[in-house]
């Protein structure tokens, strides 16, 4: 029994002095630091791929090319507060004679015409007034998800993008359309960039359904509220 263990201790010495010396094949364990950090006084220099076991190089950037799909995460908001008072009055006096007047004799010439019961006169005065009060208030979000196409590479090597989503459930449906210029380098790992980094951007919504139909306008709201007749 003594015999047995002690072989098989002399094995297991013998197989870890093996792979000791043969060492690891590992491209972390391969890596030599520059210096012994556990040596005190001594001066570790080296960048981060040198000094760390756990480096790892980065994948090189994917190149984007025509016609390519980029995710576009849409995340826009926008406030705007206003107040206005306004307050006009207006007044005019006027006194109006009429000292001289014309009138045509027998279709030939046109003559003096002398009032009898003196000159005629319009005196009147008028006052006008207007105030108004108003207040605005709105709050406005936008916020979904679209997979654009690249457009073009424009020659500075920006990109531009379009997109278009359309969802529709029963009898709404809801359209968004989508341009912009992003830079390449604002593209995340995931493929994903958002719209705030978007140059020119420009989103439209169109929404046709029972929802709509309730508080649309129709054509006699819409030309009372352009014109302002009142």
């Amino acid at each position: 029994m003594n015999r047995t263990a002690i072989l098989f201790s002399l094995l297991l010495t013998a197989a870890c002095s093996l792979a000791a010396a043969q060492g690891p094949t590992s491209s972390l364990a391969q890596r030599s630091l520059p210096g012994d950090p556990s040596v005190p006084g001594e001066q570790v220099q080296g960048a981060i791929r040198d000094l760390s076991w756990y480096y790892r190089e980065l994948p090189p950037p994917r190149k984007i090319q025509a016609q390519d799909i980029v995710h576009i995460r849409v995340d826009e908001a926008a406030e705007m507060e206003s107040e206005g008072d306004l307050n006009r009055r207006k007044q005019a006096n006027f006194n109006a004679i009429l000292a001289n007047w014309v009138h045509l004799e027998n279709l030939k010439a046109i003559v003096p015409d002398e009032q009898n019961d003196g000159s005629p006169q319009i005196t009147g005065q008028l006052t006008s007034r207007y105030r108004t009060q108003g207040t605005l208030e709105t709050l406005e979000e936008v916020r979904f998800r679209v997979a654009a196409t690249v457009l073009e590479i424009l020659p500075n090597g920006t990109l531009k993008l379009e997109a278009q989503k359309e969802i529709q459930i029963n009898n709404e449906t809801w359209t968004y359309y989508l341009r912009g210029i992003c830079r390449v380098e604002d593209i995340d790992p995931n493929n994903v960039v958002m719209s705030e980094r978007l140059a020119n951007l420009s989103i439209t919504k169109r929404e046709t359904g029972h929802i709509r139909d309730s508080y649309k306008r129709g054509w006699v709201l819409k030309i009372w509220d352009e014109w302002k007749w009142f």
